[in-house]
């Protein structure tokens, strides 16, 4: 290796992880967690629901599933569903292929929080750069 790409190596040490082997360097860099929640887009049905108590139980339990499915199993998708009364809640959730599991349940943590907004409607859905959430 040239002197000066040995320099460079040896000033990037200071400030990165480096590894020096005799004719190379490599330079591995941490990579800050990204859940990539930029909004896309954001919808409300248009429907209301007939029993709040009942639907909010019901949803809460959906969301909860999701969640669940995707720590335990360290999916990029998760579908769910609470049937229960006359305000049914059926779900799904989809992260990019490339967003870490964490990232993943950040990214769909923040469009639950976002559809929330949605209060009294049936249905829902937000779309994120890196992920998307859908309710009926």
């Amino acid at each position: 290796m040239n002197r000066k790409i040995h320099q460079l190596c040896m000033l990037l040490a200071a400030t990165v992880t480096t590894l020096w082997w005799p004719r190379t360097c490599l330079i591995i860099t941490a990579v800050d967690a990204d859940p990539q929640i930029n909004l896309l887009n954001r919808g409300c049905s248009q429907y209301n629901i007939t029993n709040a108590s009942e639907f909010y139980t019901n949803l809460n339990a959906t969301f909860s599933d999701l969640r669940t499915q995707l720590m335990e199993n360290s999916s990029h998708f998760a579908t769910a569903q609470q049937v229960r009364g006359s305000n049914p809640v059926y779900a799904m959730v989809q992260c990019r292929n490339y967003l870490t599991a964490a990232d993943c349940v950040a990214c769909f943590t923040a469009a639950v929080s976002q559809i929330r907004n949605c209060s009294a409607a049936n249905g829902g859905r937000v779309i994120y750069d890196g992920c998307f959430l859908r309710h009926l």
